[in-house]
């Protein structure tokens, strides 16, 4: 099973736009540039996308990806969803429609914001074919493209976002501060554990440094990787300050389990 961090950014990316640019990250180390967090993960013949930002089309460009089996969606908020509508031509190539997953309310969300994708308009033209298919998925075991899955609910400030243990031995859990208890159990000596991390300070909705170090060292996680990281975040601060078997995430940074 090969895992492509295809970004480790935070929402508005960095260098963000307008006077926040790098942030305290240093523009001359090119791990600091980050697009918009999204993995990757192909094993026996089959590829599946977590998150489509609005840098989608760039980060599967340069990894060379030709089909997409299906997509995960962790939440609703734009800096994992927007990029959507970038994937229809895997629809054009093969007329097999791109399975999307979610929960119920985030599929609710993609249905009013991207209708266009799942269903055909009154005013949609005659060639015009939906690229896209709807499909809820569970919190507990799930099986897709042959992966096994195990979907965790997870607490981001006032909402809540999904996070998913694959095959058993690798999870990844962005966008959380919290979650419930149960997880830690199933998040057990996992071969790799990626997090995000926001910053070095507490947020309200975000895991800062220190909690997520707290976390790998709970769950016993072989390798952690730092993803989702913000302006603040300079890759070789964050570095030294990473305990061992803890590192920060870089785009296009690859695992093979």
């Amino acid at each position: 099973m090969k895992i492509t961090l295809l970004g480790c950014g935070t929402s508005v990316g960095i260098p963000a736009l307008g006077v926040i640019g790098w942030g305290k990250c240093n523009p001359k180390n090119p791990k600091n540039l980050r697009q918009r967090s999204s993995i990757l993960i192909e094993n026996k013949g089959k590829t599946i996308l977590v998150d489509a930002g609005p840098d989608v089309r760039n980060q599967l460009l340069n990894a060379n990806i030709m089909n997409i089996d299906a997509v995960l969606i962790t939440h609703g908020h734009a800096d994992h969803i927007s990029g959507l509508p970038e994937l229809r031509p895997f629809y054009f190539a093969n007329k097999t429609k791109i399975p999307i997953y979610s929960n119920d309310l985030t599929l609710k969300q993609l249905k009013i914001q991207f209708e266009y994708l799942f269903k055909k308009g009154k005013t949609s033209p005659s060639y015009y074919k939906p690229p896209m298919s709807l499909n809820k998925i569970y919190y507990g075991n799930n099986t897709i493209c042959g992966f096994d899955i195990k979907v965790l609910k997870q607490y981001h400030g006032n909402s809540n976002t999904l996070g998913f243990i694959f095959n058993n031995n690798f999870a990844y859990c962005t966008d959380v501060v919290d979650m419930p208890k149960s997880n830690f159990n199933y998040l057990k000596n996992m071969d790799l554990f990626i997090i995000g991390a926001l910053r070095e300070e507490p947020h309200e909705a975000h895991a800062h440094f220190k909690l997520a170090f707290d976390w790998s060292k709970k769950i016993n996680s072989k390798k952690t990787i730092l993803t989702h990281l913000g302006v603040q975040s300079d890759y070789d601060y964050v570095s030294s300050i990473c305990p061992k078997n803890v590192f920060p995430g870089y785009d296009g940074m690859s695992f093979e389990l």
